[in-house]
């Protein structure tokens, strides 16, 4: 929230570190935490190999929706990002002003604005 340098690389290394331990790396969390730690780093090439590969339990859960979404966006599979954005049902994410950028930017990439 704070957008400190220090707490950003204390929070990539605590997902690193749980991530890539051998008793979580090939499970949901494991994945989700490297996820996590590549966003963090802005890798979104990384983050779709993690997203991708725990996308089938996650298909109507809204925070990974959101993540998936603006990861798409970031590697600009517009399409994607535009259906994962559109699956988000929470009024929470619905009225926040990132996501309504978010969502005003693939549609336009995708030729609907």
């Amino acid at each position: 929230m704070t957008n400190s340098p220090e707490y950003l690389k204390t929070a990539q290394n605590f997902f690193q570190v749980v991530g890539a331990s051998p008793t979580e790396q090939d499970t949901i969390p494991g994945r989700q935490s490297m996820s996590s730690c590549f966003f963090l780093l802005r890798q979104f090439d990384d983050v779709m190999i993690y997203l991708n590969s725990i996308k089938s339990f996650y298909e109507n859960d809204d925070d990974f929706n959101w993540n998936y979404g603006i990861t798409c966006a970031a590697t600009n599979d517009h399409n994607e990002a535009e259906q994962a954005f559109s699956k988000i049902k929470n009024e929470r994410y619905k009225t926040e002003e990132s996501y309504l950028k978010w969502l005003c930017r693939v549609l336009v990439m995708n030729g609907k604005a």
